[in-house]
């Protein structure tokens, strides 16, 4: 099998790889080897047709399977790159944010606050403000957000509108956590623990207090998991747990939702998060229509539209959306083969693919510029740093030498935004294909000075300068 061979069998809709006649590897019909020359190896490529065809295919899912009106609030934190959050707010997506970056970016960027989500377990007052200001749904994670809230509304004179998030652990979870086919058996203990989400009787005696809040509006309530799997039952556990939930506290209290928040974690088609597990190609219609079927019954009469206003389904997608929306390409350096084994270096290294050390991600690697060259030797593709720093152990590539060109498939996800700069090493610049072949820079590579800016170093500390 070659390289074009691979991407043949690795390829899922939203891609937007080819191979030319020369064997190198295009993206959105850009050839790897013109964009390294025009802007510098190593190189982040983002492709702005793909990631709208992410979005607007789980947009889709969502519409049809959800019996009322819904929402997709793209998840910032999987990649925070403005050109994206623009582009995202420009198809009309919401936003899922973490902390004053997040939101303020997704604000700036145009997105309708109505749709807009503050997340986190420890917000400021000065955060809750800029919610409220703005009109941002604030979901609650801690009774004692509840104060600050309260004080918020006083302080800004702005009303507040507020979903509680829940904490559901259905046992049938337990065996989804890890993987699609991983199986740990510490899945509930791990949800149980996590910081995030109240269970229901905490969750209950917060509802009823916000009831009786002045300039307060309680709109509902949210659940997020997290990634666990593309099976369909994994997705209808966590949507039967929190629809029971919720329409236990609703009838005690009797309330009618307007809006529910189901969360992110769907999973991908090509899912480097898999860990090297097989991954069955579960479609995200089938994933959605699980969860959607699944909450609907368990909500009973709240999703009944005879019964009322069927509640505005919101999901908060993250890595579906961007994940493979960007390409790392790199160049090899040197290689070396001793011990049984053969070293190839390439110019990035697990600094800018983070999730291999703290998650064990798995990253398809395809020789870009040997596309039609047979895959005939493992080797260990490894990059520059003191740590072991390995992109790829045993990838079977046909024998790259110095000066070929590698690419990392799905780097979209969680890459950049966990970047580091250990061995003081700059990040790389990042570039957009655009739909009419655009290719224009979204990131500015880092220099040397970039990497020490904000450091300071005291007078007495210093060498005198040498005449």
């Amino acid at each position: 099998m070659n390289g074009a061979e691979t991407l043949a069998r690795e390829r899922i809709f939203s891609d937007r790889l080819t191979v030319d006649a020369k064997g190198m590897l295009c993206i959105g019909g850009a050839s790897v080897g013109d964009l390294l020359q025009r802007f510098g190896s190593p190189l982040v490529v983002g492709v702005e047709e793909t990631l709208l065809a992410n979005f607007e295919r789980i947009r889709d899912a969502i519409g049809t399977a959800w019996p009322g009106p819904s929402a997709i609030l793209y998840s910032t934190k999987s990649n925070d790159t403005l050109a994206f959050r623009h582009l995202l707010s420009r198809a009309g997506a919401g936003g899922d944010c973490f902390g004053e970056g997040e939101l303020r970016s997704t604000l700036d960027s145009g997105a309708d606050p109505s749709r807009v989500a503050l997340n986190g377990s420890d917000k400021t007052a000065e955060l809750i403000d800029l919610a409220l200001v703005h009109g941002v749904t604030i979901n609650i994670d801690a009774a004692d957000e509840v104060d600050l809230i309260v004080a918020a509304i006083a302080r800004t004179g702005s009303p507040a509108r507020v979903n509680i998030r829940l904490k559901v652990l259905p046992d049938e979870l337990g065996p989804y956590m890890g993987g699609s086919t991983q199986r740990h058996g510490q899945g509930i203990a791990s949800v149980r623990r996590a910081k995030w989400g109240l269970g229901p009787d905490a969750a209950q005696q917060i509802a009823a207090r916000l009831q009786q809040t002045q300039g307060l509006e309680l709109t509902g309530f949210s659940v997020h998991i997290g990634h666990l799997s593309n099976r369909p039952e994994a997705f209808a556990s966590i949507a039967t747990a929190f629809g029971a939930t919720v329409r236990k506290i609703c009838e005690k209290l009797d309330l009618r939702p307007s809006i529910l928040d189901l969360g992110g974690g769907w999973a991908r088609e090509r899912e480097p998060e898999q860990r090297g597990v097989p991954i069955e190609r579960v479609t995200v219609e089938t994933q959605v229509k699980a969860a959607c079927d699944a909450l609907t019954s368990a909500l009973g009469p709240l999703a009944d539209p005879v019964e009322g206003p069927v509640p505005e389904l919101w999901v908060e997608p993250g890595r579906y959306i961007c994940g493979n929306a960007q390409v790392l390409l790199a160049t090899v350096g040197s290689v070396k083969e001793d011990c049984g084994f053969r070293w190839v270096n390439v110019d990035i290294s697990t600094n800018n693919l983070m999730r291999i050390e703290t998650g064990a991600f798995e990253y398809q690697t395809l020789p870009a510029s040997r596309m039609h060259d047979l895959c005939t030797t493992a080797q260990e593709i490894v990059g520059r740093t003191c740590f072991r720093s390995v992109v790829g152990a045993g990838r079977l590539l046909p024998k790259l030498v110095r000066g070929d060109l590698v690419a990392i498939l799905d780097a979209g996800m969680y890459a950049e935004v966990f970047a580091t700069q250990f061995n003081s090493m700059p990040r790389p610049a990042a570039v957009l294909v655009g739909t009419k072949g655009e290719i224009e820079l979204v990131r500015v590579r880092e220099t040397l000075a970039d990497v020490f800016a904000h450091h300071r170093v005291p007078g007495r500390l210093k060498w005198p300068e040498k005449e």
